[in-house]
């Protein structure tokens, strides 16, 4: 009898973990923004003239905790989204680089509708190295029940979902800047 009780909590907690999955990273093509232009457009001088030069404060996913941002997928859907709406540059003619630092990402620790905030500090700098524009963005993003049943995926859903909120603010910004 008592085996009979080990083995089903056994049973009990496999089927626990099978349904909790394994966390996965943010999809970089999933953080890109999917922003149409407005009748506000980004000043001239910005037009194929930027690039993304770093991203740095991502971290790498483990498996069996959360997703999170990485470097490399963030400065990806960053590089995609400068270049859909006509602000990055050629190879040789970057006269706007932007530095991006991800401060962190507040996510819960569990719950039905999963909401993440992305705080991302973005610099971008004029050809002779002078700010142009510092600004920190802090972006939410809720993923519903609805958007994915597994609790790991709509964690992952959330933090795309921020990310790409983040770009969208920024270029928000950089459409009232006024470059020299």
């Amino acid at each position: 009898m008592r085996k009979q009780k080990i083995a089903g909590r056994i049973a009990l907690l496999a089927m626990a973990a099978a349904l909790a999955g394994c966390a996965s990273a943010a999809d970089p093509n999933a953080m890109v923004t999917t922003s149409v232009p407005t009748a506000a457009p980004f000043p001239e001088k910005l037009q194929h003239a930027m690039c993304v030069r770093t991203v740095t404060g991502g971290e790498s996913t483990n498996p069996l905790w959360v997703s999170k941002v990485g470097n490399d997928g963030f400065k990806a859907a960053l590089s995609t989204s400068l270049d859909r709406v006509g602000l990055s540059a050629p190879a040789s003619g970057c006269s706007y680089p932007i530095d991006v630092n991800l401060l962190g990402l507040s996510q819960p620790m569990m719950g039905f509708d999963l909401t993440v905030t992305s705080h991302v500090n973005y610099k971008v700098y004029d050809s002779s190295g002078q700010p142009l524009l510092l600004s920190t963005i802090d972006a939410p993003y809720t993923a519903k029940v609805g958007d994915a049943f597994i609790a790991v995926e709509r964690m992952k859903l959330a933090n795309e979902g921020s990310i790409r909120t983040s770009i969208d603010m920024f270029f928000d910004k950089l459409r009232t800047t006024t470059p020299k």
